[in-house]
């Protein structure tokens, strides 16, 4: 059998039916496991595996040991299955009803206001909406006038971006800074087109254009049918002007590509940006200044006597996740972990770090193993993240025998296994160079939640055969639970 930590079928099926046993659960047929065991083995000796790093962990929910592991407790790049551990500490450390607020405190009385201050605390939902509702609620106090708009990003400490992050997803909306001030996820959307052979790709903006001065750069073409695609975005500042260049080509008739640009100074983005929406309504802003950092504020805030006129609740938690997991946002992983720093109530420089802490500290409560993993941020996008398939099992087995194990559950993008299976199977995928990954678990009608996590690294093959591969897997997973759930 290939691989180190194999459960080796006969040896280890007593003990684990003991351990099972001891929690209600029914014992382990010594049958099922070999066939398992023989399946999986298998798969993972292929030669399309031969220069690859497989790792895999399998373990009923009700079980203390796994049912089969390869390499499990060795560090892999996860990509965006850390998005599991960073939801699954959130939920659990700060709770499903958890909510981020936006204040907008003023001094002053109409029409003409001394300041408004609007002070973020890392909201990844909030957007151009909710900034015209309240420019909306202004005009109609009769505000005509504020003389000082000051956008508070004080909350969060340190940089807006993790620093092992690759230059180039930096230029891309995935990769945007996440800060305490966030608007439109800190990106600009854009959809790119193919034109006639030969024609540049036609760029429709999705979201405003920056505001400022700026220059788009169009290097693009539309191409034959038989040649690649790709589109790369880049924005630079030179000097005062913003330019956003967009190299690559899509074949003629080919669909459009929707793709977005990281925001290069947040802050700034949604004062200049809440100023035009105010403007919109009527209402004239003189001066703007954003507050960095605590000194900051004070000195902005001295002698000045101000009052909450209003404020912006993001949804729930419960959604944060599903969003996080569902659409596997790098923006709302981070900015989770970096609420679970602020919650630590503690003087930091850096509340990204705190953060992680905060991470570790809450999936030790869950039961994960703190050697098995270290990770540098909590989207997943840093290949300085070093997890193993242990600590991914352990972290849905701790959640998933938690009172948010149902809340947890429906965060996870739900698929089916195979086209007759009765089989559900909630799980949540990564991706980059060299590296795939899923994680989740199994739930067979007749057989207890069986978690997994499957991790290929220094993968060089299609995609179509690691996700064949990959699905040959599961559906050995499932024939398990249905041999398992069988009588006699």
């Amino acid at each position: 059998m290939s691989g180190d930590n194999v459960i080796k079928g006969g040896l280890v099926v007593g003990l684990l039916s003991m351990s099972v046993a001891a929690q209600g659960a029914p014992s382990l047929k010594p049958q099922c496991v070999a066939q398992l065991q023989r399946d999986m083995d298998e798969i993972a000796s292929q030669p399309l595996f031969t220069q690859a790093r497989l790792g895999i962990a399998v373990q009923p929910l009700q079980a203390s040991q796994p049912l089969y592991t390869k390499d499990a407790q060795r560090y892999f790049l996860p990509a965006s299955t850390t998005k599991v551990m960073t939801t699954a500490a959130a939920l659990t450390r700060l709770g499903p009803q958890f909510r981020i607020q936006t204040d907008i405190y003023g001094s002053g009385t109409g029409p003409a206001l001394d300041h408004l201050r609007i002070v973020g605390r890392g909201d990844p939902t909030l957007s151009d909406q909710q900034l015209q509702q309240i420019a909306t609620q202004l005009k109609q106090k009769g505000i005509r006038q504020i003389n000082h708009l000051l956008g508070d990003d004080t909350y969060f400490q340190g940089p807006g971006i993790v620093p092992s992050w690759e230059w180039e997803d930096l230029q891309a909306g995935y990769g945007a800074p996440v800060n305490s001030l966030i608007l439109n996820q800190n990106a600009y959307e854009l959809k790119i087109w193919p034109q006639a052979l030969g024609q540049p790709l036609r760029v429709e903006w999705l979201s405003p254009h920056p505001i400022g001065p700026w220059r788009q750069i169009n290097r693009t073409r539309t191409v034959a049918q038989n040649a690649p695609e790709y589109i790369e975005i880049v924005r630079r500042l030179k000097g005062n002007t913003l330019e956003i260049e967009i190299t690559g080509q899509l074949r003629a008739g080919a669909p459009h590509d929707r793709s977005a640009v990281a925001v290069i100074d947040p802050g700034w983005f949604l004062l200049k940006r809440f100023r035009a929406i105010l403007a919109a309504q009527q209402i004239k802003v003189g001066r703007l200044s954003l507050l960095s950092t605590p000194q900051e504020r004070n000195a902005a805030l001295k002698g000045k006597s101000e009052q909450r006129l209003t404020q912006i609740q993001s949804s729930p938690l419960t959604t944060l996740i599903k969003i996080t997991n569902q659409e596997s946002n790098n923006l709302y992983a981070e900015a989770l972990v970096k609420a679970l720093g602020a919650a630590q109530k503690q003087t930091s420089q850096n509340t990204h770090q705190q953060g992680l802490k905060a991470l570790k500290q809450t999936l030790t409560q869950l039961g994960v193993n703190a050697s098995t993993y270290a990770v540098a941020d909590g989207s997943g996008l840093s290949r300085q993240n070093l997890v193993s398939p242990l600590a991914l099992t352990q972290t849905l087995n701790g959640i998933l025998k938690s009172p948010h194990a149902s809340t947890f559950q429906t965060s996870l993008p739900k698929d089916s296994i195979g086209q007759n299976s009765p089989s559900a199977l909630w799980s949540k995928s990564g991706g980059m160079r060299g590296v795939s990954t899923l994680t989740g678990y199994l739930q067979h009608p007749q057989s207890s939640p069986v978690l997994f996590s499957l991790m290929f690294n220094q993968y060089n093959q299609s995609s179509s055969k690691r996700r064949q591969a990959m699905d040959a897997m599961l559906l050995s997973i499932n024939r398990w639970q249905s041999c398992q759930g069988r009588n006699g």
